[in-house]
């Protein structure tokens, strides 16, 4: 960070000074979040613990849900209750989005706390510091205000994150959740999922994308005759029939 700083101030569009900006903010954000995960598997044991972290989970998996609804509606233009699988499917990417906002909630906390606590500990005289705490508190409270950027610049509404959810749910509603053939559509390559007995939503990979659209489309009874039974199963039935005779 001490060289990606220097080499800013001699040429902030440099390549230099990118690969060491972004090399320096990797490293410190890397260690910190290592720091993070040793202290906490540590301390699992507590029942304090325990209990954050379950509700901690269960509330991100809640918002994940949620997150994972919206994007597929904006995708589709549809309610995501006739996309199910698309649903399931981008409740893991969409903890990326989710896991960021927690981390800008909790680390702007944390930040703040540690510089407080930093602050105080530095202004204690009755407390001797060394020069390596002093600049581990240091590093830590940068790394936090690293890691918050980070979580930032993903929730930001030109991150890449938000057009490829978009992507995967399109093109998972139209493949994973409908099919073909249903005769709904004058098109047989379009793709059809049904809503209910009188409306369908159909599905078509156009220039621009996936595009979909409710139509009507009343469920029919089918005119397909049914084939006979095999010769086995027919007389495995005449069979049973004459043993049933009084």
């Amino acid at each position: 960070m001490l060289l990606s700083i220097a080499l800013l101030f001699h040429d902030p569009r440099s390549l230099a000074s990118n690969v060491a900006t972004y090399a320096g903010c990797a490293l410190l954000a890397s260690a910190f979040l290592t720091e993070s995960y040793y202290w906490t598997v540590e301390r699992l044991n507590y029942p304090l613990m325990k209990l954050g972290i379950t509700v901690l989970g269960v509330v991100t998996l809640a918002a994940a849900t949620g997150v994972s609804k919206i994007t597929v509606n904006d995708a589709t233009g549809q309610d995501p209750s006739y996309f199910t699988s698309t649903v399931a499917l981008l409740v893991p990417l969409s903890f990326v989005p989710v896991a960021a906002a927690l981390v800008i909630i909790l680390g702007t906390f944390g930040v703040i706390i540690g510089l407080f606590w930093g602050l105080a500990k530095l202004g204690t005289t009755s407390s001797k510091i060394r020069d390596l705490d002093l600049v581990l508190t240091l590093t830590r409270i940068l790394s936090g205000f690293v890691i918050v950027a980070i979580a930032s610049a993903l929730l930001n509404s030109s991150s890449f994150i938000y057009p490829s959810m978009r992507w995967v749910a399109s093109h998972s509603a139209l493949f994973f959740d409908m099919y073909e053939g249903s005769g709904c559509s004058a098109d047989t390559r379009d793709r059809v999922g049904r809503v209910n007995d009188d409306l369908v939503v159909i599905g078509r990979m156009t220039i621009s994308g996936p595009q979909f659209m409710r139509v009507s489309c009343p469920l029919g009874p089918q005119r397909t005759a049914l084939a006979p039974y095999p010769p086995e199963v027919e007389k495995r039935i005449e069979r049973g029939a004459v043993e049933d005779r009084p």
